[in-house]
């Protein structure tokens, strides 16, 4: 009979021990926003990502000793107006990481170097009608944001250091192979940033990335830029942005300007198709932690035969939604949602 306790105590520490080693953690964010959009049409919608991606996650991290960790992260998009999963299901993310002292070796799906860059300085983070990925153009080819078959190291912890790099492997599809990585620096008010990438092979769109940002405390200012090419083809972004905290709500104000050389041809020949200024003004109030009421307004305004649309655009002839503009016509809109994370 002791033996059997003993054995069963025994049995009980071996198992607490393993439950206290690894961990697993589910996560997401629900984020509706009733939306009206003005264009060469208009459209008043219940849409997802006002201020954030809807998404359902799991994660968790296994300490298996000598100072290794081995971790995995599976994300999937809510289309919470409708109910629907996104697609592909974990398009999100998919990845296995092994980590350590050295950093982190991270494969699967999940977002390029060069692109968190441009999530961290947009000041509504690339999410809803203010992103500022609704002027940003493919030049004639992919959007990339994230990709297929990655392997990415990222540096360890440097004190206020950071860095990463990813190779993406195109299997027999070219246009999916990638190179990207960024540079950093971030403390409690600075954060500094650099990122460059390579996308596809041959016609190659290379992307590179600056920003800056500097919290002052009771408001913050940032500033990016960005230039893209595509052979003969670029484009040019740079974008301002203030965040203004008030209580328990803060302002965000963001501008941004493209300009690019790429003209159109036809009925559009030696007009511009890539130039235009994004403005927006949104403003959050936390109700707690973890949900957020928010309303924005923003405008798009086109030169030349440029039709980037509030209602998303990755490219002239790629409008999301089905309030295109017309050739330089203006995009504007304005939304009112929540955000709630668990």
């Amino acid at each position: 009979m002791k033996k059997s306790v003993l054995a069963f105590a025994a049995l009980s520490l071996v198992s607490g021990l393993a439950a206290a080693q690894s961990s697993v953690t589910v996560y997401g964010i629900m984020d509706l926003a009733v939306r009206n959009l003005k264009g060469a049409d208009s459209m008043t919608q219940l849409v997802n990502e006002g201020r954030s991606a809807s998404r359902l996650g799991f994660r968790g991290v296994e300490d298996i000793g000598g100072g290794l960790k081995a971790g995995f992260n599976i994300e999937h998009g809510v289309v919470p107006d409708t109910g629907e999963a996104g697609s592909p299901f974990w398009g999100r993310r998919a990845t296995v990481s092994l980590m350590g002292s050295f950093g982190e070796i991270r494969l699967g799906r999940h977002k390029l170097s060069d692109r968190t860059i441009v999530d961290d300085f947009d000041p509504f983070g690339t999410s809803g009608m203010a992103s500022i990925d609704r002027i940003y153009s493919s030049l004639s080819g992919g959007y990339v944001n994230r990709s297929d078959n990655q392997i990415a190291y990222y540096l360890p912890a440097m004190g206020s250091f950071y860095g990463s790099f990813d190779t993406s492997l195109g299997e027999g599809t070219d246009a999916n192979k990638a190179n990207t990585f960024r540079l950093g620096y971030k403390d409690k008010a600075l954060h500094l940033s650099a990122a460059y990438g390579q996308h596809g092979s041959g016609n190659k769109l290379k992307t590179g990335t600056l920003g800056a940002a500097y919290d002052f405390g009771t408001f913050a200012l940032s500033g990016m830029y960005t230039k893209s090419e595509r052979g003969a083809l670029d484009q040019d972004i740079i974008n301002l942005g203030a965040t203004v905290k008030m209580g328990q709500g803060k302002l965000i104000l963001s501008f941004a300007k493209a300009d690019g050389n790429a003209t159109g041809t036809g009925a559009i020949a030696g007009k511009q198709i890539n130039d235009a200024k994004l403005l927006a003004l949104g403003y959050d109030y936390a109700m707690s932690k973890r949900t957020t009421l928010y309303t924005t307004v923003a405008k798009v305004d086109n030169n030349g035969a440029t039709t980037f649309s509030l209602g998303g655009t990755k490219g002239v002839a790629a409008p999301r939604a089905a309030t295109a503009t017309s050739n330089a016509g203006d995009s504007t809109g304005y939304e009112v949602g929540i955000r709630h994370s668990f």
